[in-house]
């Protein structure tokens, strides 16, 4: 009887070590789709310079973003109900993380052909726009969320 234990295991040893390894569902799934959306919260009192730092996002930043091929989609909101209606929220959606960061030599080229020359009326007002802006802007808040894409509706 013990011969034929010794034999069995040897065998049922010998046939684990030839079969293939088990393959699991969990390793044959591939990472998911992930896109990338980043959020900066900035505090404008509902003032002058909220407006004037508003038409900076709009006559500069959004057609940047328009113009940028990295970014998916890109909105901008304001606070509308609720305690604090001094939030602007800047959105926008990348396929990669690296595009977050990534050059847009056509922005530089916008930025350049749109920029007013130096010691025009238009350029004081691009630099009082630019300068509001950036008052507010020096406190703000950014956050980066990974969205699993299998969970969007596009």
């Amino acid at each position: 009887m013990r011969r034929f234990t010794v034999l069995a295991a040897l065998m049922i040893a010998a046939t684990l070590t030839l079969a293939p390894a088990p393959v699991l569902a969990q390793d044959e799934e591939e990472e998911p789709d992930t896109n990338y959306i980043t959020v900066t919260h900035i505090h404008m009192p509902a003032t002058a310079d909220r407006e004037k730092a508003m038409q900076w996002i709009d006559q500069v930043m959004a057609p940047l973003a328009n113009l940028n091929p990295n970014v998916l989609w890109y909105r901008v909101a304001t606070h509308n109900w609720g305690a604090n209606s001094k939030d602007v929220v800047i959105l926008a959606e990348y396929d990669e993380w690296a595009n977050i960061e990534a050059d847009c030599p056509a922005c530089d080229a916008w930025f350049e052909e749109n920029q007013p020359a130096e010691d025009t009326p238009e350029r004081e007002e691009w630099d009082a726009m630019a300068e509001t802006f950036f008052k507010y802007f020096s406190g703000h808040k950014d956050e980066i969320y990974a969205t699993n894409m299998d969970r969007a509706k596009n």
